[in-house]
């Protein structure tokens, strides 16, 4: 995982509530765990998966708290059949159909019903591609960092992180940060600065 490994871009964000138990931690985890696609229509899924490996579902306990923190991972699978050989199947399933029942026509929700049996059965021959954002909470500090970098990986790590703790993640912008840093200096007066200009003139 990119965490121990190489360079990596980091997202930063207040985690706003009380932290959880040690018990409640590993109880959200389990609970929202990546769970694999079954039968049926569904494109996406996602859940916690361990940091190390995203097949070991969930995350594995004695690995999740390091010192002060906890890691874990946010797995995102998809899956998804391509429209040409989807419309292609569904053509070919159509004229046998009219052969088979001597149809001059095939009405619009036997249309429909034929392309959602065809798409099931198809989605189950594609293999998901999974995708993996890790996560390090600073269960002390009240600080997470992730390699969620695409607003769409944010927005469902924010929604299971909710659903698993109850707690809500807050973009760490620099003026939050300033405020964290610089606690004996109002609001006001860090409004009140001025960027500074790193421009360079040209003599």
């Amino acid at each position: 995982m990119s965490l121990i490994q190489g360079t990596l871009s980091l997202r930063r964000f207040l985690v706003l509530g009380p932290v959880p138990s040690e018990q409640e931690l590993h109880e959200g985890l389990k609970e929202h765990s990546y769970r694999p696609f079954e039968d049926g229509l569904e494109e996406e899924r996602m859940g916690w998966c361990d940091w190390r490996n995203l097949l070991i579902l969930p995350p594995d306990r004695d690995w999740v708290v390091q010192e002060r923190f906890a890691v874990f991972g946010l797995r995102m699978d998809s899956r998804k059949v391509p429209g040409a050989l989807l419309k292609a199947q569904v053509d070919l399933r159509l004229q046998n159909l009219q052969k088979e029942k001597d149809l001059a026509f095939v009405g619009r929700e036997a249309r429909t019903s034929l392309a959602e049996e065809v798409k099931v059965e198809l989605l189950l021959k594609v293999l998901p591609t999974p995708k993996v954002a890790e996560v390090a909470w600073d269960l002390k500090g009240g600080m997470l960092w992730t390699t969620a970098s695409s607003s769409k990986t944010q927005s469902a790590l924010f929604e299971l992180f909710m659903k698993s703790f109850g707690l809500e993640l807050q973009p760490l912008a620099p003026l939050l940060l300033a405020g964290r840093m610089l606690p004996g200096i109002s609001v006001d007066s860090l409004m009140a600065l001025d960027p500074l200009d790193l421009t360079l003139e040209h003599a």
